[in-house]
């Protein structure tokens, strides 16, 4: 009965902790949890519809990456390209943006509660990837987590997971 106790208290004061070493991102409507704080950054792209200024949030670990991107989008991109396309060229240059990176699948997909895609990639370094789009309004939202061991996969699924939009 006392170790028994003593368990239970063990793994309640263990999730506690885990739960305040999480750190939740809410950019209203989007929503993500981070293990720790991550790193932002605003980039401007001038494209042949207008600007794209995206937020980018990102945390380097020693075994996984994680990363959640906001890009606010023309009105004129959505006029002339379907999500679906937007979510192609999106992970099309994912794909880019890491050089050596293979394609593994692509899919439609559930995120954060709405319809979007997923893409599943290899690194040129051995590295395994997984990347969801969806867009919510004029905004593009791309969660991407890469890993190296079983270990970082659950953090980074964790990650991925945590990804909520709001209606």
């Amino acid at each position: 009965m006392k170790v028994k106790l003593v368990s239970t208290m063990f793994l309640g004061w263990l999730l506690s902790n885990f739960a305040l070493a999480q750190h939740d991102l809410n950019l209203a409507p989007v929503r993500a949890s981070f293990p720790e704080k991550p790193v932002m950054k605003v980039s401007s792209e001038a494209t042949m519809v207008g600007p794209v200024t995206s937020q980018n949030y990102t945390l380097c670990c020693k075994d996984y990456n994680l990363v959640l991107s906001t890009s606010q989008l023309p009105t004129m991109a959505l006029t002339f390209r379907s999500p679906d396309a937007l979510y192609k060229d999106a992970s099309e240059a994912l794909l880019k943006e890491h050089s050596g990176a293979k394609q593994l699948s692509y899919q439609e997909a559930q995120v954060g509660g709405k319809c979007g895609a997923e893409m599943s990639f290899k690194g040129s370094n051995g590295d395994q990837g997984k990347a969801r789009f969806v867009l919510v309004g004029e905004k593009l939202v791309v969660a991407e987590a890469r890993w190296k061991t079983p270990a970082s996969q659950a953090e980074a699924e964790r990650f991925l997971n945590s990804l909520a939009i709001a209606d």
